[in-house]
């Protein structure tokens, strides 16, 4: 056979694999955008006087009925404004949910896609319909992975630790709407800030500085827990360059930091309506300042707890620490979740919301990053390691996964059952 037809053979075959991939995470998808449409309906309504979540005040504010809360955000609740038309509030709440969930499962999809083909090229590593299903796996699965936990009566390290998600903390919060629906913006905003890190001081592409400016400002208006924690990071690391180059690449920097001004705006905004003034009880509200006041609430142990909800990541970055030094999305991802931490540990709201916890959505989102790059990273030593390799590195990171997607699973079951999500 000519070189001609065997590279016609192969177009084919890739073109048929393509179709293949595409059939196969269709149908996951809509299988999952089911799965979650049930629970988030059945939270909703409350269904069989159970399923309690923050949906019932999101609900009030789509009628545009007083809620007691603050949501200067309300990019959510405009869309679910739209359903209305030809659906109740709680199936416009719940359909706006798992809409804009599902769509972020896409969105990863896509980036892993492209980011684990373009290593496969760079390492010259043939892919195949093998690779494609392993992405497609590692998608869904980490909507599912959630913080270590065991039963009641187990004691670790000699603590009794009842389980209590709010003290542990988990990277997918199935019980928080405006969380969920802000997982698509975060997640193209996470790529396009790694994607420019690595470029800006040589050269700045419009159209993806514009895109990520508006992506930013969508996220804000969705739920401003990302961008709050996302600002001081891109803050501190322009600053550093700065200063490490001399000011030598100032005009790019200024350039860059402009994607983030609108956003920036808008957060200072909502903050000032929030933390300001009184709430609905006449509490004064604003930001206070301790080591760990809100955390302690519903968690004993807090070292415990953050060692309890990043296992997997923890032996990943143990066993793959160089990536911090070359790979931007690897150590992008932790730097959020170190900000994230730190503002879960040092700041609390004042007054009836201080139990609602509201500085750890920004924890968890960074949760799911480290996550996700670590998900990433296996990915990549599946791909590019020598088989002798895989059981010093790549079983013991396999393992501390499926423990995270076990926990993860047994916590969504839970909650799809009605449970209250405070106490397993």
């Amino acid at each position: 056979m000519s070189r001609e037809r065997l590279d016609i053979a192969a177009s084919w075959f890739h073109r048929q694999e393509k179709k293949i991939d595409r059939v196969l995470f269709g149908i996951l998808i809509v299988l999952y955008s089911v799965l979650m449409f049930m629970l988030f309906y059945w939270q909703a309504v409350e269904y069989q006087g159970a399923y309690y979540s923050d949906m019932k005040a999101y609900i009030q504010e789509i009628q545009g009925l007083e809620s007691g809360y603050e949501f200067p955000y309300r990019l959510f609740f405009w869309i679910s404004r739209l359903w209305l038309l030809v659906v109740s509030p709680e199936v416009a709440a719940a359909f706006s949910t798992m809409l804009l969930n599902s769509l972020a499962v896409v969105l990863l999809k896509y980036y892993m896609d492209k980011n684990l083909r373009k290593y496969a090229e760079e390492s010259q590593v043939q892919w195949n319909l093998f690779w494609d299903g392993a992405v497609n796996i590692l998608v869904f699965f980490l909507f599912f992975v959630s913080m270590y936990f065991g039963p009641k009566e187990e004691k670790i390290w000699g603590y009794d630790y009842i389980y209590r998600c709010c003290g542990i903390l988990t990277p997918n919060p199935y019980w928080n709407a405006t969380y969920l629906a802000v997982r698509p913006f975060t997640i193209i905003c996470f790529f396009l800030t790694s994607e420019l890190l690595e470029k800006y001081e040589e050269r700045i592409p419009v159209r993806k500085a514009l895109a990520l400016s508006i992506s930013l400002f969508m996220a804000t208006y969705t739920k401003p827990s990302f961008t709050f924690i996302l600002l001081p990071v891109i803050g501190l690391i322009l600053l550093f360059r700065l200063l490490y180059r001399k000011f030598s690449n100032w005009k790019n920097t200024l350039l860059f930091g402009c994607c983030f001004l609108p956003t920036g705006i808008l957060l200072i905004y909502q903050y000032l309506g929030v933390f300001t003034g009184s709430n609905s009880l006449g509490e004064e509200t604003g930001i206070g300042f301790a080591l760990g006041k809100a955390w302690h609430i519903f968690s004993g142990n807090i070292p415990l707890s953050i060692m309890l909800a990043l296992l997997f990541p923890f032996g990943v970055l143990a066993l793959n620490a160089v990536e911090l030094r070359k790979n931007v999305q690897f150590r992008l991802a932790w730097q959020l979740l170190v900000v994230g931490m730190l503002t879960f540990l040092l700041l609390y709201e004042k007054g009836f919301r201080l139990e609602h916890m509201n500085f750890s959505w920004g924890y968890m989102h960074g949760l799911f990053f480290v996550f996700m790059v670590c998900g990433y990273q296996v990915l990549k030593n599946l791909m590019g390691w020598k088989p002798w390799i895989y059981k010093v590195f790549v079983l013991p990171e396999l393992f501390l996964f499926w423990y995270h997607l076990r926990c993860g699973l047994e916590f969504f079951i839970y909650l799809y059952q009605g449970n209250n999500m405070g106490v397993f």
